[in-house]
């Protein structure tokens, strides 16, 4: 059988869509916490990765299962598949043109809550390994499966998994979960993940609300914390706060070509949002140096005082505001938490608290030089017709890094969405026919990784 006939097959492509629309009906919010749609689809991937041959397990976890499989190949180099199988809620409802689990084909696109982020792309990888396996009988290497049920929620239990069980999770290489077309229609793959650093600053100035006719006498909470959140950002967008751009140092050579080279339609991403410019300009570099290489700090919201109906002559005395820094290479989420407070203090805000209730995650990249990659990229030319699209990083943050503290595998990210597949919103989908091309190219990957000498 040559390569691609299986899949190009015409039953073959619709039994695959067939099975993504069987998935895609499970319910798995992992959001809302039932267990029983979690353990639906944990059981439904048992079962599925069974049905290859896999040897399978669910890996002790505190919260949704954790689904392992691993299938020898004809050699001991080995990929490691990573996905999840929850998605993100769907509300409001009244905002889809039809039922997000219920999925529905309209003019070749597939509508339904997890067809982008993240089930598509986890049955590429399934379908991919059939595909190899009904050509040839055997995997050219060897593959393993980790499908998680809480990346939505932050991926609580996933360390717990990894630490437990690295040593089986060892491989030469990682596929990771998502990646779409650009605006331009091109394929790409991301190299890695932001860190995050996600935090309170809360203020208080009394010990009760006061009068607000007393205003000019008592201070008030949310001036206050205004005052300080103003000293670490400057009007323009840059991050102002002591210490934390010093710190990143200037771009390497190869960072500066991925920022020039690298389309990132600054003004068709404008004009989604009703802009006429972004925050850094249109351009390409600026764009790119701003999504790949620099920490952004985003203002989530701000709590306090009175905003019911009507008017309350309140001077208020406590209010908080919730921000989260997206951190870049080199950066430790510990370490600018110390600046965040060292900079209040020098400023004159010793009194507003920094407090942190969630863990931190740290940056995670895989050099676009490692050979992993060259064959990702040769795979994505045979199969696409043009050329992929590297992207050193995701502008989000993800558990890559949770891999990367005890492997220095390369990671990169593969998927089925497109510039307008509206994962995390109402209405999300793909592309039939990119479904299709995805699992040709992860394919096309374990024939070429097969072949190299690393």
């Amino acid at each position: 059988m040559k390569m691609n006939d299986y899949l190009d097959r015409e039953d073959v492509r619709e039994n695959n869509i067939r099975e993504l629309i069987e998935l895609l009906r499970m319910p798995t919010v992992s959001a809302r916490g039932d267990m029983k749609p979690m353990q639906d689809a944990a059981d439904w991937l048992v079962k599925r990765l069974q049905s290859l041959g896999a040897k399978t397990q669910l890996l002790d976890s505190p919260g949704f299962p954790i689904v392992y499989g691993e299938i020898k190949g004809d050699s001991d180099k080995t990929i490691l598949f990573y996905n999840h199988y929850d998605v993100q809620p769907v509300e409001p409802l009244d905002a889809w043109a039809s039922d997000p689990f219920e999925p529905e084909i309209r003019d070749g696109i597939l509508f339904a809550r997890g067809t982008d982020d993240n089930k598509g792309c986890l049955l590429s990888r399934i379908h991919a390994v059939e595909a190899i396996l009904k050509e040839r009988g055997t995997l050219p290497v060897t593959v393993k499966f980790i499908f998680e049920g809480e990346e939505e929620s932050g991926s609580e239990s996933l360390p717990v998994a990894v630490e437990r069980h690295h040593e089986l999770l060892r491989a030469d290489a990682c596929i990771w979960e998502n990646a779409r077309r650009d605006d331009t229609g091109a394929p790409t793959t991301t190299l890695g993940n932001k860190g995050m650093f996600s935090f309170e600053m809360r203020a208080r100035t009394a010990t009760s609300d006061s009068h607000s006719g007393k205003a000019n006498i008592y201070p008030n909470a949310i001036w206050r914390l205004v005052s300080a959140l103003s000293t670490m950002r400057d009007v323009n967008g840059n991050i102002t706060i002591d210490g934390m751009m010093e710190e990143l140092g200037e771009l390497t050579e190869a960072e500066a070509e991925i920022c020039h080279n690298t389309p990132a339609n600054g003004e068709k991403q404008a004009r989604k949002l009703g802009l006429e410019r972004l925050i850094p300009g249109n351009d390409d570099f600026s764009v790119n140096k701003a999504l790949f290489y620099t920490p952004s700090l985003n203002l989530q919201g701000i709590e306090g005082g009175y905003t019911g109906p009507g008017h309350k002559t309140v001077n208020p005395a406590t209010a908080m505001a919730r921000l989260e820094c997206r951190l870049v290479k080199n950066q430790d989420h510990d370490k600018v938490k110390e600046m965040i407070e060292q900079h209040l203090v020098n400023r004159g805000f010793s009194d507003i608290e920094v407090a942190s209730e969630k863990a931190g995650a740290w940056p995670a990249y895989t050099s676009p030089d490692d050979p992993f990659v060259n064959t990702i990229v040769s795979a994505a030319r045979k199969v696409y017709g043009r050329e992929l699209v590297v992207l050193p990083s995701s502008p989000g943050t993800g558990p890559r890094f949770i891999f990367t503290k005890y492997s220095d595998m390369p990671i990169a990210a593969l998927g089925v969405g497109h510039a307008d597949s509206r994962a995390h919103a109402p209405n999300e989908n793909i592309a039939v026919e990119d479904q299709h091309l995805c699992t040709k190219h992860v394919a096309q990957i374990l024939r070429e990784w097969a072949q190299t000498n690393v």
